[in-house]
């Protein structure tokens, strides 16, 4: 009996400890199970980066452990109560998902969990209760078994997941629920993961997209400089022929060769009228498929169509075929006996002189491939010109040459007297090639100082750097230096005392440097130094000291003792310097470091210079006050008409009343730096706009000048074109753009002046021939008004070089339709000058006081006269 006792006690013993190790195996079971499940899903999370494909994942992966045919997930806002399905997949409400409200989750089990924020595992039964009971309400085909779980971020319910079975025979347990609620309190994680990976892999394609149309810019704005300097070149040698070529043979073929690069040219001729103007020869003809053309009486052909209308014109197949049709021209000119193959293609531009036709230059395709289009049609009406002066010149060149030969034959023939006549003539010859070199030596000269302009610096500044990138022990430095006190000394003094000072200065600068060393003026009262092959590193600071020394003794200048100083930033060259304009901008840098400390020193530039000056916001804090209490007012600087003495209109300055500055006017720089330069011109531009709807039609014309930005950025460019609406009458409105920025951004802001000239208000082109005199920028056709730089202006009377540029101007504003406007007249030499070379509409301190204010006021303005 003791036996039987103790067998049945270790018998139920065994008994308890099997059922503990099972119920710890299924514990270890349900634990790798989730385990794995987890794993899964962070594997999920790291491969998946688009939403439309991870909850497929999440249903699949479900499925795989749990009965989970029907699987859904919704989001819930608990702030607007708004529930949003993500995800839904369902064997008998499939097709009708679509079809249910969001506010239908929230009645039903979905939002009864969501209320509750606790898991549920419902079965029909317990789900008839809740609907007694009025917790939710019957939504759906009705399912037998029910296991919902929230998604929770934190302590905040912002979702369901849940899955349903239709299957009496497949019912949820408890311990389905424990591994859905694993799953559940990681799926927020895991759905966090991949949506930053989609943001993020969203971020980088649209950054990536705009990086590739800012590129296409670029290169198209590359492309278009391009052609510009390649047209520019083409036009300077254009101009070289009438020098260097031997014969006209020599010449129309050398011509021919420039027109190649500028555009396809196989087939290329060039008429000339006769004296009679009653037949055309073609001293240059190039065809493919023609023999060369005979001198001929004119006819209806091509050649004389664009003679008629004295312009340029691009003929193809179907305008020839209307031209022909209503008689302006037949076909099959070039030799009536014989059966012509026509161009596809036609280009021809008339060669004018003095707006009278010489000739005709033109250009042809035979291939369906290949046809011209409106860029070479402004290209060779733009060459044309060039083309006739350089023919005039030709001619009249050969016709001397002849004379000349002809007269050496009879010199020959004749006494010692005429050969030395000869000789007298062989002098001249050589005097005009002395005076072409003259001519290059000014255009990479500065005419004041005769130190190297800026193109010539810019030049000799790559070559030097390109070489300290090839061969980095050649130490090279640049100093930027500029003049202090020089705008006091030339308002005070004058002009000419500028100019004297101006000259003394850069004499003492060379005096500073050695041979080799180069020194330029930019323009005004800034100069650079460029030091090569410097032995040490100070060697660049003592020039600095030697300068600052020179240019703080007195200058006595015509009688008169002047004092000056200079602030000069130093920038050595490094090899991490991408490109030799970055050498010019670092020197610039320093130098204005160098004013800021109290001006007569030098700094030598550093990486954090930039950054204190970024820092230095007390003055944009002033003028952003100012704006806001609007300090800034008009004040109206007349533009006459110099030979009528009548008034044009006016333009507008910016004045700056500061309370306790006083009045200012030099603080565009400064407007600029905080950005607030477009907030002054548009508050300039309202004040204008009211003083147009006050006054009379007839009162002129109003020009207010604007920056870039607002026709570059789109909320300033809606804002513009807002304020235009408002004006009455807009073609008493002048827009004006300078120069320098319309050649850094002319290519992005050609569409957007067009629309600005559209609405009918006026265009103009300040400060012209500041810089380079760009052509290409009066080919557009954009602006009424080209108004030339001041300091252009003031060098007329004594720059040759200059007038040849204002009369090729005048001859380019009678054909492009604008009209030429001179600023900075201070005398009556320089306006006497300019009324001499047709230029009337000018301004100016002379100008000014040509009418008293009262008569400025009630003159008559001549503007829309002269424009009509």
């Amino acid at each position: 009996m003791t036996e039987a006792t103790k067998l049945n006690k270790r018998l139920r013993q065994a008994d308890n400890k099997v059922r503990r190790l099972t119920l710890l195996a299924q514990r270890y079971k349900q634990a790798y199970i989730t385990q794995g499940a987890l794993l899964k899903l962070s594997e999920l999370a790291s491969t998946i980066s688009d939403m439309r494909d991870f909850y497929p994942a999440i249903h699949k992966m479900v499925s795989e452990l749990l009965h989970a045919e029907n699987f859904y997930v919704v989001f819930y806002d608990s702030d607007s109560e708004h529930y949003s399905p993500q995800y839904f997949s369902d064997e008998k409400d499939q097709q009708l998902i679509a079809q249910v409200p969001s506010g239908a989750f929230s009645s039903g089990l979905t939002g009864y969990v969501a209320r509750t924020g606790k898991p549920l595992l419902c079965d029909r039964s317990q789900f008839s209760y809740l609907v007694a009971q009025g917790h939710i309400q019957p939504q759906g085909s009705a399912s037998d078994h029910w296991l919902g779980i929230p998604l929770c971020r934190g302590s905040r319910v912002i979702g369901v997941m849940a899955i349903q079975s239709y299957n009496a025979k497949q019912l949820y347990t408890d311990t389905d629920l424990a591994l859905f609620s694993s799953i559940g309190g990681h799926t927020i994680t895991a759905l966090d993961r991949v949506k930053s990976r989609e943001l993020l892999e969203d971020t980088v394609r649209q950054r990536t997209q705009q990086l590739q149309k800012i590129n296409q810019s670029l290169q198209k704005e590359i492309k278009e400089r391009s052609n510009a300097e390649q047209l520019q070149a083409a036009l300077y040698r254009i101009s070289e022929l009438t020098a260097s070529s031997r014969d006209m043979n020599s010449f129309y073929k050398a011509v021919h060769l420039v027109l190649s690069e500028l555009m396809p040219a196989e087939n290329c001729y060039i008429a000339l009228l006769d004296q009679d103007k009653t037949k055309l020869t073609f001293p240059f003809y190039l065809d493919q498929y023609s023999p060369p053309a005979r001198e001929r009486p004119l006819s209806r052909g091509f050649t004389e169509y664009v003679i008629r209308c004295a312009d340029a014109r691009l003929i193809n197949s179907a305008s020839a075929q209307q031209l022909v049709e209503a008689g302006e021209i037949r076909r099959g000119m070039a030799d009536p006996t014989k059966p012509a193959r026509h161009s596809t293609s036609w280009l021809g531009a008339p060669l004018l002189i003095d707006q009278r036709v010489i000739g005709v230059i033109a250009l042809q395709s035979y291939e369906q491939s290949y046809s011209y289009g409106d860029a070479e049609l402004n290209i060779l009406r733009f060459v044309s010109q060039h083309i006739a002066v350089a023919i005039q010149r030709k001619l009249a060149t050969e016709q001397q040459k002849r004379h000349q030969e002809e007269l050496e034959r009879k010199v020959f023939e004749s006494t010692r007297e005429l050969r030395q006549t000869n000789l007298f003539l062989r002098l001249q010859v050589e005097e005009r090639k002395k005076a072409e070199q003259k001519l290059f030596y000014e255009a990479n000269h500065d005419a004041l100082t005769g130190l190297a302009n800026r193109q010539m610096f810019l030049q000799q500044l790559k070559q030097q750097f390109a070489l300290s990138k090839r061969q980095p022990q050649l130490s090279m430095a640049l100093l930027f230096i500029d003049l202090d006190r020089f705008k006091l000394i030339n308002d005070s003094q004058g002009h000419h005392v500028g100019d004297a000072f101006l000259i003394e200065v850069s004499k003492r600068l060379q005096s500073t440097v050695r041979e080799h060393d180069l020194v330029a003026r930019l323009g005004g009262d800034e100069f650079v130094v460029l030091l090569t092959s410097l032995l040490h590193d100070t060697d660049a600071e003592d020039v600095a000291e030697r300068i600052i020394d020179k240019v703080r003794q007195p200058f006595l200048l015509q009688g008169q003792q002047v004092h000056s100083g200079a602030s000069i930033g130093i920038a050595y060259f490094d090899s991490d310097h991408s490109k030799a304009e970055a050498l010019l901008r670092d020197a610039d840098a320093a130098m204005y470091q160098a004013k800021s400390m109290g001006r007569n020193r030098f700094v030598i530039f550093n990486e954090t210079m930039r950054e204190q000056m970024l820092q230095a916001l007390s003055m944009e804090q002033v003028m952003q006050q100012a704006l806001e209490q609007q300090q800034f007012t008009a004040v109206y600087e007349p533009v006459l008409c110099g030979q009528a003495r009548s008034l044009m209109g006016y333009e507008v300055h910016t004045q700056w009343q500061h309370p306790q500055l006083g009045t200012q006017y030099d603080f565009n720089q400064y407007a600029t730096d905080a950005g607030l330069m477009p907030q002054i011109e548009q508050l300039m531009l309202k004040q204008a706009c009211r003083q147009l709807a006050a006054s009379n039609d007839d009162s002129g014309l109003l020009t207010v000048r604007l920056s870039m930005p607002h026709v570059q950025q789109p909320e300033l460019f809606e804002a513009l074109n807002r304020q235009l609406a408002a004006v009455q009458h807009k073609h008493r409105l002048c827009l004006a753009f300078t120069e320098r920025e319309l050649l850094q951004t002319a290519s992005a802001v050609l569409a957007p002046l067009q629309q600005l000239k559209q609405t009918g208000v006026r265009l103009a082109l300040h400060n012209f021939a500041a810089d380079v005199a760009p052509m290409g920028l009066l080919l557009q056709q954009l602006f009424d008004f080209v108004k030339l730089d001041a300091a252009f202006c003031r060098q007329l009377p004594r720059n040759e070089q200059k007038r040849q540029l204002l009369q090729m101007l005048q001859s380019l504003a009678l054909s492009y339709k604008f009209r030429l406007l001179a600023d900075g007249v201070d005398n009556a030499d320089l306006l006497n000058l300019l009324l001499a070379e047709g230029c009337c509409f000018m301004q100016g301190k002379y100008v000014a006081e040509l009418l008293s204010a009262q008569a400025l006021a009630t003159a008559p303005s001549v503007i829309f006269q002269q424009l009509a």
